[in-house]
C-alpha cells in the first residue's frame, strides 16, 4: 500500500491526478488532501506518509495568503523535528519555475524532485504517477541480469545537453524516478517498423565521478544494450574548430599519476589509464565522418547562427576534474600524454570506466561531444547551444542508421 499526502490550496486541480493514482491500484482513501501547512503538520503528527507532494506557493492557515516562505518551514520541520513522521520521499510542485531562487534550490537539496505544473499540459500529472508507481513496485528491486533498454544516454548539465537529447523525436514519456535520488526520461526510437527502448538522463553536477556513479547507476538498473554520453567539450585549436564535433577515442584522465618532489619542486609524473572505443563503434563513426551530407544537414537543421565548416571527428579526448581556461593546460596534457589529442572536458572517462568494468551484460559505450571553446578565456556566445544541439543529432543519426547493428535485430 502507497500512502499519498498532497499539500496543496487548489485540491481541485488534481482531479486528473487523482483519477490516474485510482486507475493504477490506489485506494480513495489513500490519498488525502490539505490546504495548508499547518493542517499538513497536524496530518504528519499521527499519520506515516509515502509521499508527500507539496505546493512551494501554500499558505500556513486556509484561510491566509500563501507565502514560499510556509512550504520552506514546513521542509525544515519535516527534515531537522522529531515531531513529525518524515515522508519517504517528498516531490515540490509549482507554477513558475523561474520563481524565487532561494526557494527553489532549498526545495531541490531536500526534496526527491521538483515538478512544474501547468494548466495546458498533463506531463506534471505523469510525473507523480510515475512516482507513485516506483514506490509501489518497489523501487530497490535489482532488475534481472538481461538487457532492458537500447539506448541509455547521459549528459552532464540538463541544459544545454540534455534538452537538446529530449528534442529529438523519440516519444519521450514524462520524467520518472531511476531510483531514489535520479529521475529520467523514457522514449522509443523507431527504424524501420521495429521499435527501441531509449533512456536519458542527466547527472546532477559535472565532473568524473558524478558521471561514473550515475553511468553505473544506469547500467545496474537500466541494463542498456548501449550506453551514450553527449553535449559539449573544448578542443585544441590545432585539430578542430567551433562547432565540430569529437567521438572520443580513447578517453583517460589527463590527472592522472604521482607527484613528486626533484630539486625542492613538485613534478607530476603522469600515467593515464587510456580505454578505447571499440573496433566495431568506431568503424561505424569512421563511415559517418566520409558522408559528405551530414554536415549541411545539421548546420542547415540548426539555422544560420550555426558555425560554419562543422565535421565529425574521431580521437583522444582527455578528461579532468576542473574547467580549463587558461589556454595553456590543453597544450600540455597534448604535449606530455598524447599528440594526436582533440579535446578535453570533464566526464567522459568516468562513463567509459564505469562500462569497462560493468558486470554481463556489458554495454557498449560511446560519448560525442560538441566543441563550444578551446580551453581558454575567449568563450564564444551561442557555442554551447549549438555544441550541444550538434552532439544530439549525431547521435540521431548514427542509432538510427545503425540501429540494427547496435540493438539486434
Amino acid at each position: 500500500m502507497v500512502r499519498v499526502l498532497i499539500v496543496d490550496d487548489h485540491p481541485s486541480r488534481y482531479k486528473l491526478v487523482t483519477d490516474r493514482l485510482e486507475a493504477c491500484g490506489l485506494q480513495r482513501s489513500d490519498i488525502k488532501f490539505v490546504q495548508s501547512t499547518n493542517d499538513a503538520q497536524a496530518e504528519l503528527e499521527t499519520h506515516q506518509y509515502d509521499l508527500l507532494v507539496l505546493d512551494i506557493l501554500i499558505p500556513a492557515w486556509p484561510d491566509l495568503e500563501p507565502d514560499q516562505i510556509n512550504s520552506a518551514d514546513l521542509l525544515f520541520s519535516i527534515q531537522s523535528g522529531d515531531d513529525l513522521l518524515k515522508p519517504r520521499f517528498i516531490v515540490g510542485i509549482t507554477a513558475d519555475l523561474n520563481g524565487s531562487e532561494s526557494t527553489l534550490d532549498e526545495f531541490k537539496r531536500n526534496t526527491w524532485t521538483v515538478i512544474e505544473y501547468s494548466q495546458v499540459d498533463d506531463t506534471w500529472v505523469e510525473q507523480i504517477v510515475n512516482c507513485v508507481n516506483y514506490l509501489k513496485e518497489g523501487g530497490h528491486e535489482r532488475p534481472p541480469a538481461d538487457y532492458t533498454f537500447d539506448l541509455a544516454v547521459i549528459c552532464a548539465l540538463k541544459e544545454p545537453e540534455l534538452e537538446q537529447v529530449t528534442r529529438l523525436p523519440w516519444n519521450w514519456e514524462a520524467s520518472k524516478p531511476l531510483d531514489d535520488v535520479t529521475f529520467f526520461r523514457e522514449g522509443v526510437l523507431c527504424v524501420e517498423g521495429k521499435k527501441y527502448r531509449v533512456a536519458a538522463v542527466h547527472a546532477p553536477r559535472m565532473g568524473m565521478v558524478s558521471a561514473a556513479v550515475l553511468a553505473n547507476k544506469v547500467i545496474e538498473r537500466l541494463r542498456p544494450r548501449v550506453l551514450a554520453m553527449t553535449g559539449i567539450c573544448a578542443a585544441h585549436k590545432s585539430k578542430a574548430q567551433l562547432g565540430d564535433v569529437i567521438v572520443a577515442d580513447p578517453a583517460w584522465d589527463f590527472q592522472s599519476g604521482k607527484l613528486k618532489i626533484e630539486k625542492n619542486k613538485p613534478v607530476m609524473e603522469f600515467s593515464p589509464h587510456q580505454i578505447p572505443m571499440s573496433a566495431h563503434l568506431r568503424g561505424r563513426f569512421e563511415d559517418m565522418a566520409g558522408d559528405a551530407h551530414l554536415s549541411a544537414e545539421i548546420v542547415s537543421d540548426f539555422g544560420s547562427e550555426a558555425p560554419s565548416g562543422f565535421r565529425l571527428r574521431i580521437g583522444p579526448v582527455a578528461s579532468g576534474s576542473a574547467v580549463l581556461a587558461d589556454g595553456q593546460v590543453i597544450e600540455e596534457i597534448r604535449q606530455f600524454q598524447n599528440r594526436d589529442l582533440i579535446g578535453v572536458e570533464m566526464e567522459i572517462y568516468g562513463v567509459y570506466a564505469a562500462a569497462e568494468q560493468a558486470s554481463s551484460p556489458q554495454p557498449k559505450c560511446f560519448a560525442i561531444k560538441g566543441v563550444c571553446d578551446f580551453a581558454d578565456p575567449d568563450k564564444h556566445d551561442g557555442a554551447q547551444r549549438f555544441a550541444a544541439f550538434a552532439s544530439a543529432q549525431v547521435l540521431k543519426r548514427y542509432t538510427e542508421k545503425f540501429a540494427s547493428d547496435l540493438f539486434g535485430s
